[in-house]
């Protein structure tokens, strides 16, 4: 696994845009200049808690307090190492990495990359086994699955026999071993290892990245009387793999899902391709499980309606069931419904898109129950038990929603309905809730402290920005250098080593002075000026402040009139605090005072000469510029 060096690092991640790699996983809305909100993927967010800021390059969860760079976000996101992160968004980018060899780290991770090569080196022998496979292109003929669906999902076809894989991977450079790992070959008891799918047509199941992690196979397998394989046959978990976090076809479908605000979820694998190639495209299956509480967070991120499409059998109605108790807790508004052809009979999604169009489907989605409504007409509701039973099974579901808001109205719908009370007491979750935090509790007395009466400091919480008490016009300038760093070299002029020496602080409030000082620091030590690089080199209280900054435009030359304006105004603030300072009890401090006001009054003559345009802007920059070393032996002074 190669190590990058860190200009390599740093080259990447200025070309990244972290708001576009972002929207690859989930919707982002813009709400500023150069800000964009989201709901963030790390914990059950009901409402955007995560902003992102392209300009740092950073992005920030105020609830849960998840963060960091575009690397940190895919590595978390991904649940990949940092290298795999690199790659991915270098990939992303179109950004050429240079080739490294060292010594593999982890074997997790070692593992992970071979059976991502595993895996695309088996989905690209399975698309080349397809066109020699009359009876797959026939079953698929069949299934209506045409030329560029079958391309889009990567279909293609394992043949019957024990090593036809195993075969193709040795000649790659992949042991027997290795494809066992990757879920492509199995071990039997007698010590053998064979091709775990045979005779099948397999569908690549990939991850939001659009990366193949493992593979769904559809026995086409004459009958043969007493012994009967299973229809399916997905990949088991692997190092890559696990079903329980992966949606089948949601890298196709997020967007559309994200654009209808809603996701249809399906059962089978056909049932989805048939109807993303009929032009309903916002939809998913589950990856040879049920739904999860890990998928329904996913969804979340996407969509706030759930159309829950399964068959009208038994099992149907179980997972149904099964489903609505799982996307509810999330924010999820599950609505329900079943096809049938004319005659009434049963139909999945698949069969009823090629028999009677997208068209027809999407209109039986109008017609699609809410939960409640499903519930009440599957349950008899004629006796008082039966009817408190089912009161109370709806309470326990709506007990588990986690936002309030939308509890309470769901809670007020079924007081409306059925005639009962609002109240959820007594009433136990369908799912046990996560609280979003844990308590600390208070500490006790320790026994080695206890005789002194004494205990041990409690950890204080992270320092933050006291932003009502900061200077409107001091932040502003801050923001204006950040936003225009055309001014660095302007402002390097006047925040010069000579500055520095005095040891006098510039603006008011500490945390501004030491920001803009070492913005000015950064610019002329580097002789560039990179929002993400600068950021890196600040101390977490000043990253809060440069995160706060607000989304602003200066049209040329404007921010130049800005910038010596504002130094006029923080110069003579900064005279205004230091002439508080001065005791006048003696007659050297009578002396200071005067200087300090005959300074006064010469800047405030500049100031009114540059308003009734008398000075051009030229000249006041010039004029600035020659009162710094009087202002500085004045202040100097001052301090003595």
């Amino acid at each position: 696994m190669p190590f990058y060096p860190n200009e390599v690092i740093q080259q990447l991640k200025s070309q990244a845009d972290i708001s576009l790699v972002i929207q690859q996983f989930l919707p982002l809305k813009r709400t500023g200049t150069n800000r964009y909100v989201g709901v963030c993927p790390f914990h059950d967010d009901h409402s955007p808690s995560m902003t992102v800021n392209p300009t740092l390059g950073i992005y920030k969860c105020f609830a849960c307090n998840a963060g960091g760079d575009v690397f940190k976000f895919v590595q978390e996101h991904e649940k990949i190492d940092f290298n795999g992160a690199v790659e991915w968004v270098a990939n992303f980018v179109g950004f050429d990495l240079p080739k490294f060899t060292s010594k593999e780290n982890a074997e997790v991770t070692e593992e992970r990359a071979m059976v991502r090569k595993l895996n695309e080196l088996a989905c690209e022998w399975f698309e080349q086994q397809l066109p020699l496979s009359k009876k797959a292109l026939e079953y698929l003929n069949k299934r209506n699955i045409s030329e560029k669906t079958r391309k889009e999902f990567h279909i293609g076809y394992a043949p019957d026999g024990r090593e036809g894989f195993i075969g193709y991977a040795a000649k790659n450079g992949f042991s027997p071993r290795d494809c066992v790992k990757a879920g492509l070959a199995t071990e039997k008891k007698n010590g053998g290892i064979a091709d775990k799918f045979r005779d099948r047509l397999m569908i690549a199941i990939q991850n939001q990245s659009g990366i193949v992690v493992a593979f769904g196979g559809r026995d086409l397998a004459p009958k043969q009387e007493g012994f009967e394989r299973p229809k399916y046959m997905n990949s088991p978990d692997t190092a890559l793999y696990n079903k329980s976090e992966i949606l089948f076809g949601l890298n196709h479908s997020r967007a559309a899902i994200s654009k209808e605000n809603a996701v249809i979820i399906v059962e089978g694998y056909f049932d989805l391709m048939s109807l993303y190639q009929g032009g309903v495209q916002n939809v998913v299956a589950a990856s040879g499980t049920a739904l999860t509480e890990i998928h329904a967070s996913i969804l979340a991120r996407y969509a706030k309606t759930a159309y829950l499409v399964f068959d009208g059998d038994a099992a149907g109605q179980k997972a149904t069931m099964r489903s609505l108790e799982i996307v509810l807790p999330k924010g999820i508004n599950p609505r329900i419904f079943a096809l049938s052809r004319p005659d009434g009979t049963k139909i999945d999604p698949d069969n009823f898109v090629n028999e009677q169009g997208a068209d027809a489907f999407r209109e039986e989605l109008k017609h699609a129950d809410d939960w409640l409504s499903y519930l009440a007409r599957k349950t008899d509701l004629q006796s008082i038990e039966s009817r408190a039973r089912f009161v109370t099974y709806a309470k326990s579901i709506v007990k588990s929603i986690q936002d309030s808001e939308l509890r309470n109205q769901y809670l007020k719908l079924i007081a409306e309905r059925f005639d009962t009370s609002r109240s959820l007491d007594g009433i136990q979750s369908i799912r046990p809730q996560r609280a979003p935090k844990v308590s600390i509790p208070q500490p006790q007395p320790d026994p080695e402290f206890a005789e002194y009466g004494e205990m041990p400091a409690a950890p204080q919480e992270a320092e933050s920005v006291p932003w009502n008490v900061l200077a409107q016009v001091e932040t502003r300038f801050a923001n204006l250098l950040v936003k225009n760093p055309t001014l660095l070299d302007r402002a390097c002029e006047y925040f010069d080593m000579e500055l520095a020496a005095t040891g006098i602080q510039f603006f008011e409030s500490s945390l501004v002075d030491e920001f803009v000082m070492t913005v000015i620091a950064f610019y002329s030590e580097t002789g560039t000026f990179s929002p993400q690089s600068l950021y890196e080199q600040l101390s977490p209280l000043q990253q809060q402040f440069m995160e706060g900054l607000p989304d602003e435009a200066w049209t040329p030359p404007k921010e130049i009139y800005e910038f010596y304006e504002t130094l006029l105004v923080l110069t003579s603030r900064l005279c205004d605090r230091f002439r508080k300072t001065i005791d006048l009890s003696t007659n050297e401090g009578v002396q200071k005072r005067i200087s300090l006001n005959t300074f006064v009054q010469n800047m405030q003559k500049l100031e009114n000469q540059y308003r009734n345009g008398a000075v051009s802007i030229d000249n006041l920059a010039d004029q600035l510029i020659k009162s710094k070393k009087p202002l500085i032996q004045i202040l100097a002074a001052t301090q003595g």
